[in-house]
């Protein structure tokens, strides 16, 4: 990451959701996995920074609750119902506008999530977390966690819902019922790759969104559930600590770059029809890559196409894999889901307020 990490507009690698459906497809017939579900295709994995600049050495050891709200908001803002009332809100209008005319998403810098949820604390959101941080977060190089993430998405007028596991549900120190909730979430809604179909395909990609998952000194991405061929379920996630496998990494940027090159963007206004929200989506890729049969990525004017071999879905797959087992090494979670509603413009929502204070589900 070059330049300043806090108010540059993050990077990120797409088409994961994608790819790690192609190697589940693979584990699938090799009978190592059942069942598989993931969130919205359009997730990008933004991770921390360890560059050295006038800043320090990046943001790895404090910004992992930033990355993981930037990783949530990608799949809200590639939802064309949702960038208008998204716009509404004045501070993150810049942000949107300039995305819709680059070849980039318009996810917010940490210094513009520093200064939502600063602004969002001055009009009374969660003043004990606002007292926590002395009211001022803009600059700092502070670590945030679920409540910070709800402030924040709640001021833009999105529905949020934390979900406490405050201790192990099952012996060994197993949080059984946290995976429980998880799979319940993913697979209560339908498959998006076949609304024809009527048998459930095995490995899914639904449009639910990821979640925010925090745990006593780091926080990740789940992006998804899977069962193993011992009826074992286990979580996937993405880590802004970790980096994407190298194989996996190649395919993303060259599936990018090819499908930048075939959707060239034009500088249209906002409001023209046939413009602004849908020029937004055209920055993704149609669920065809998931229906393809070929492992390959499209090569460049400069490069040939990358293979990915799927042979290689054990070690690939095993950085996205968090089972019960290592689940157990911490006592408490905490999961923050937003709700797939269109939110209402920010500052015109009369019942805002009732979010102020911070409310959460409770399992044990």
């Amino acid at each position: 990451m070059q330049g300043n990490y806090q108010t540059d507009q993050p990077t990120g690698l797409g088409h994961l959701p994608a790819l790690l459906a192609r190697l589940l497809e693979q584990s699938y017939r090799d009978q190592r996995t059942r069942s598989a579900t993931l969130c919205d295709k359009n997730v990008v994995h933004i991770g921390t920074s360890v560059d050295k600049s006038k800043l320090g050495a990046g943001d790895w050891a404090w910004g992992c609750g930033y990355r993981n709200l930037q990783m949530v908001f990608s799949t809200i803002i590639s939802r064309p119902e949702f960038v208008q009332p998204l716009l509404s809100y004045p501070l993150l209008r810049p942000a949107i506008i300039h995305a819709l005319h680059a070849p980039s998403i318009a996810i917010p810098s940490i210094h513009l999530w520093q200064t939502v949820i600063q602004d969002a604390w001055n009009i009374g959101f969660d003043p004990d977390g606002a007292a926590h941080f002395s009211g001022h977060l803009i600059g700092k190089k502070q670590w945030i966690g679920t409540t910070e993430v709800y402030v924040a998405l709640s001021r833009l007028g999105l529905k949020c819902q934390i979900i406490d596991f405050p201790k192990p549900s099952a012996p060994n120190g197993q949080h059984i019922k946290l995976i429980q909730w998880v799979e319940n979430y993913f697979n209560s809604t339908s498959n998006l790759t076949d609304n024809n179909s009527t048998i459930k395909p095995k490995i899914e990609i639904t449009n639910r969104f990821p979640l925010y998952f925090q745990h006593d000194g780091h926080s990740r991405t789940i992006i998804g559930i899977e069962i193993n061929s011992d009826c074992q379920t286990q979580l996937l996630i993405l880590d802004p600590a970790k980096k994407i496998a190298a194989p996996l990494k190649k395919v993303c940027e060259q599936m990018s770059a090819s499908h930048e090159s075939s959707h060239p963007q034009t500088d249209r206004p906002l409001h023209q029809p046939g413009g602004g929200e849908s020029s937004l989506l055209d920055r993704y890729p149609s669920d065809s890559l998931l229906r393809s049969t070929k492992p390959l990525a499209k090569g460049t004017r400069n490069s040939k196409p990358t293979e990915l071999d799927l042979r290689t879905h054990p070690k690939l797959l095993g950085a996205h894999r968090l089972t019960l087992k290592e689940l157990s090494k911490k006592k408490q979670y905490q999961i923050l889901c937003v709700l797939d509603q269109v939110p209402k413009p920010a500052d015109s929502d009369p019942d805002q307020h009732k979010l102020h204070t911070i409310r959460s589900l409770r399992i044990l």
